[in-house]
């Protein structure tokens, strides 16, 4: 490449982007005989911008072509098949979803990876207080790239760019008319061994099954103006997913536990679930009263037609069937990309783009989730017929009389059907500034962003606590029953008798539940660029310098109905309260590339980039400020043409985001297990003493008698904190390009990213193992469990909400991931044709958290399960080999593989063992390949084709019992990460006019 003198053209001036690299793209969005499809892909990682050869950062690239090669109208289904991408929240995420789709670079949370629209920050999705960027609002037909730089970027990005950087450019210059339009649908075999296992209790759906049909149309119209000093492109579409639901799967039918035995086949798999279920179950019984209704001591009962017997497994709530696979949605989006060139100097340009998208969750019927409730001892249906058995049981001796008696019921309300989540956003997002030339050497970009979104989320089919106690206390006759409360509205909640509840009673306590936000982002940036007009001796071009400052303000406000405020929901945990808050932070910032030898023997180029940020934050309601400094020193060296060695430190600062800030203490649900839940077996529980146990608050009288919750579902005290600082991370990289041929590239970059002072929880399940293990106040002092006063709850981490587990959020240890990326592309003429052959692939070392600072440690590279979450496999890669003739017809299979995976409770760390040993089933999820195959066929000049089937063996997913299924699980399976839908087969058009 030939180098000009003058640095503004040898720098575009453009105020933020990723980092020039020379490796190689996973695809490119240039046609293969378009002459630039030749040239090197020019990305930016700098302020400073630089010919491609002379970059420091490893980036991967995803072409445009790619959202329609894999058929993705979803961005998050493209880049879960990344090998850098752990996957978090998708539309196969229903029980706890947020309606957002995010990201997650090595598996550090989507709150320390930043998303960018063409190298500016996109704002917070959702408004449940994470700091994750929503991929749906982008506009996937108009995307003409994706950069994907892994690794710190603070000093050029600000907070957030912690694990890396995602930047979606758009197509920007298109010019004419274009109508593109898919349909898709998911096709699937049933046939899983896990058939045996279903049919036992359920039956399982048998052969093809289609599901799921979508379709995504658009139209995006361009033009230049005034010959060519300007151009504008406005876009719209519509996308439409139906429902899938998990009873059209039979590996999803029902709910998997383990049934006790270790065979490691499917045998060691139980169709089981919540141990709240349809027919009413009872228990905080006392061995007298058990006694006296003529009952065998037990845990707990199921009533029968004639009384009741003891709870049994196969009781436990099928909650499966009902529960969405894939989330129904529709999304409108629109916007506009305009700039004008006035003068060299003035270069104003404008960017709005406005999405509405609704989606609905729905998971199955709520309920009287088994915890305490009171009957009066009078209640007609515990005093006549059989059900003065469970009348003696419950109230003893005192049954008949006016008192009242307090015991644990779990009644599913079945009655009421399914529970189903609304989630509707509004979102836009303008921006609009001014560039241009102050000098020869010297421009300028100035600009201001605002964002909003606003969300209506509105919980449909839950049941009031408050009215299902209300409807307990009950007078009058059997036949003619009535509440004691005298609310004239109130139906009385007869659970004694199998069939008892009415839909007048179902209908009382069913309640909706709304919850209103809106979150904000202002930003105003303006970068000088230019250079200092002298270069090193050994060098010919000059120094290029980039400055400039950046203020940025985030706010939040939800408003939760009463309902919500009062923890009414009996399906939602604690109560949900409001939060309103907001923090700014200003930015001052300073980048300079030096090439300090260029065109000597073995110094073809030897460049040195530096990066310097200062921020300062402020939050509201902490009169405090914190200012901190972020850092960069990268760099390459290129001793000759075919091969450049490059390399960069960074230091990386993130700022606590609104939710972690704000969002207040609250009672929720965490997945795991309670290591002291459980009958004694040998003296022991769950493989623990007596004495390790009164570590947790276990007394000798419940050790070996606490109920454990056969959902895996347990309470954590969960919460913001004002007085978090910001954390901090160090990470380096280095790595060699090898070009031997201009058509063959060949890149190897080893990653280290290691976070400080990290922001989160220690995590429920790790607090309650290391209490055991060491006694260590630190840990034990955070369980609390249901005192005494609750009765039949007491000890309980789950039964009601007096007993819990502290993980609020606080600076904690340290997070380490490092690894190495793998890219290498090669293209072959074949006359006039050609085949193309590349692949992306990342191997992880180490994914290392360390949730006390100089304390114990655990590697999860390789793990999934309670305390690891999602599957992190060792290996991971997207390989692709492509044919492409002369006339545009093109055929590409891509080769997807997903490697093997421990379950966590496998590791010999001491620090990941969590309450006994995990099924002998769940030790390991063997490695997947996945195999996609696409055509893509000229019709006419301005018509195209394409046919494509993605998971054409249409392999089943990984199963998992609901003992190890931590992290985004649904359905037995880790949606995202496995396909798990089946074949995906797509067809599209697209237009040229």
């Amino acid at each position: 490449m030939t180098r000009l003198s003058k640095f503004k053209y040898a720098a575009a001036p453009l105020a933020l982007g990723l980092a020039l690299i020379s490796a190689p793209s996973f695809a490119q969005d240039a046609d293969d005989g378009d002459e630039a499809s030749d040239k090197p892909i020019v990305v930016t990682g700098s302020l400073v911008k630089r010919p491609n050869e002379d970059s420091t950062a490893p980036v991967t690239v995803v072409g445009g072509d790619d959202f329609k090669g894999q058929g993705a109208t979803k961005v998050e289904d493209l880049f879960n098949s990344l090998p850098q991408v752990i996957a978090t929240q998708s539309s196969g995420v229903s029980n706890g979803a947020d309606g957002t789709a995010t990201v997650d670079l090595r598996g550090l949370g989507v709150s320390r990876t930043l998303v960018l629209v063409d190298g500016r920050r996109l704002m917070p999705g959702g408004i449940g207080g994470g700091a994750g960027a929503d991929l749906n609002f982008i506009p996937s037909a108009l995307v003409s790239s994706v950069e994907i730089l892994t690794g710190g970027a603070s000093t050029t990005y600000g907070a957030d760019a912690v694990s890396g950087v995602v930047n979606f450019k758009m197509n920007r210059e298109f010019q004419g008319v274009r109508l593109d339009g898919q349909y898709s649908f998911y096709q699937h075999s049933n046939n899983n061994d896990i058939r045996s296992i279903v049919n036992s209790r359920f039956s399982a759906p048998e052969g093809s099954t289609i599901n799921g049909g979508a379709y995504d149309v658009s139209l995006a119209i361009g033009s230049e103006l005034a010959d060519g000093r300007g151009n504008i492109v406005a876009y719209a579409g519509l996308r439409s997913e139906t429902k899938i639901t998990q009873d059209k799967y039979d590996y999803s039918i029902c709910t998997l536990n383990p049934s006790g035995l270790s065979t490691g086949t499917i045998t060691d798999f139980f169709c089981g679930g919540s141990g709240t279920p349809a027919v009413t179950r009872i228990g905080g019984i006392s061995a007298a009263n058990a006694a006296l209704a003529g009952l065998p001591a037990a845990g707990s009962y199921t009533i029968t037609a004639t009384g009741a017997r003891p709870f049994v497994a196969s009781d436990q709530f099928n909650f499966a069937p009902a529960n969405y696979f894939r989330r129904p949605s529709t999304r409108y989006t629109a916007g506009v990309f305009a700039d004008y060139e006035i003068s060299e100097a003035f270069n104003p340009y404008l960017d709005v783009m406005f999405m509405d998208y609704s989606t609905k969750a729905q998971i199955a019927p709520s309920g009287a989730f088994f915890g305490t409730r009171t009957v009066n001892c009078n209640n007609p249906f515990i005093n006549a017929g059989g059900n003065i058995t469970l009348g003696r049981a419950i109230c003893g001796a005192a049954l008949g009389t006016a008192t009242n008696a307090s015991f644990l019921l779990g009644k599913r309300n079945v009655e009421g059907g399914p529970r189903f989540n609304d989630i509707g956003f509004n979102q836009f997002r303008v921006l609009t500034g001014m560039k241009g030339d102050i000098s020869d050497n010297w421009s300028y970009d100035v600009n201001a962003q605002f964002g909003q979104i606003k969300v209506a989320n509105t919980y449909r089919n839950d049941v009031s606590s408050a009215r299902i106690s209300e409807a307990l206390l009950v007078g009058g006759t059997l036949a003619a029953p009535v509440c004691l409360s005298g609310n004239a509205s109130c139906v009385p909640y007869n659970v004694f008798n199998i069939g008892g509840v009415t839909p007048g009673a179902a209908g009382f306590i069913g309640i909706p539940l709304v919850i209103t936000g809106t979150t904000k982002e202002t930003i105003l940036n303006g970068t000088m660029f230019g250079d200092l007009g002298f270069a090193s001796p050994f060098a010919e071009d000059t120094l290029g310098v980039a400055f400039g400052a950046e203020w940025r303000k985030e706010q939040l406000a939800t408003q939760p109905d009463l309902s919500y405020i009062n923890g009414d929901g009996a399906g939602q945990g604690g109560p949900t309260l409001p939060i309103d808050g907001a923090y700014s932070v200003r930015d001052l910032f300073a980048e300079m590339v030096i090439p300090l030898v260029q065109d000597k023997s073995f110094f073809q180029d030897l460049t040195v980039e530096l990066g310097f940020r200062n921020s300062s934050y402020k939050v509201r309601g902490n009169p405090g400020t914190n200012s901190e400094n972020t850092w960069k020193i990268a760099g390459n060296w290129t001793p000759f043409e075919m091969l450049k060695i490059r390399g960069s430190v960074n230091r990386a600062v993130r700022s606590p985001n609104i939710g972690e800030l704000f969002v207040n203490q609250s009672i929720g649900l965490f997945a795991g297990t309670d290591p002291c839940a459980g009958p004694a077996v040998g003296g022991l529980v769950n493989g623990n003493t007596a004495a390790q146990c009164a570590r947790t608050g276990v007394t000798a009288a419940q050790f070996g008698n606490l109920l454990p919750n056969t959902a895996q579902q347990y309470n954590q005290l969960g919460g913001g904190n004002l007085g978090l600082s910001p954390e901090k991370a160090d990470s380096w990289t280095v790595g060699f390009v090898l070009t031997p041929d201009r058509n063959i590239t060949f890149s190897v970059d080893y990653y280290n990213v290691k976070v400080k002072d990290a922001i989160g929880g220690i995590g429920a399940q790790v607090i309650l193992t290391k209490c055991i293990q060491t006694a260590d106040p630190l840990f034990c002092n955070k369980i609390t469990r249901a005192p005494a006063s609750t009765g039949p709850a007491a000890g309980s981490l789950w039964i009601g909400e007096q007993g819990f587990v502290d993980n609020r959020t606080t600076n904690t240890g340290s997070a380490k991931v490092s690894g190495v990326d793998v890219n290498f592309e090669a293209k072959l003429p074949i006359g006039e044709n050609s085949l193309t052959t590349s692949l992306v692939g990342t191997y992880v070392d180490e994914q290392r958290f360390q949730p006390i600072t100089n304390d114990f440690s655990y590697n999860c590279a390789g793990l999934y399960g309670l305390t690891c979450g999602n599957p992190t496999p060792k290996w991971k890669h997207a390989a692709k080999l492509k044919f492409a003739t002369a006339s545009d017809f093109a055929a590409t299979l891509t080769w997807r593989y997903v490697g093997k995976v421990n379950g966590d409770f496998t590791s010999a760390d001491p620090d990941l063992y969590s309450a006994g040993a995990g099924p002998v089933i769940d030790e390991t999820l063997k490695a997947e390949n996945y195999f996609d195959l696409l055509f893509s066929v000229p019709l006419k000049d301005t018509i195209g084709f394409r046919l494509g089937v993605n998971n054409i063996l249409d392999n089943d997913p990984p199963l998992i019992s609901q003992a190890s299924l931590g992290g985004f699980g649904n359905g037995n399976v880790f949606p995202g990460t496995y396909d798990h839908l089946g074949r995906y087969v797509f067809v599209g058009l697209t237009a040229d006019f």
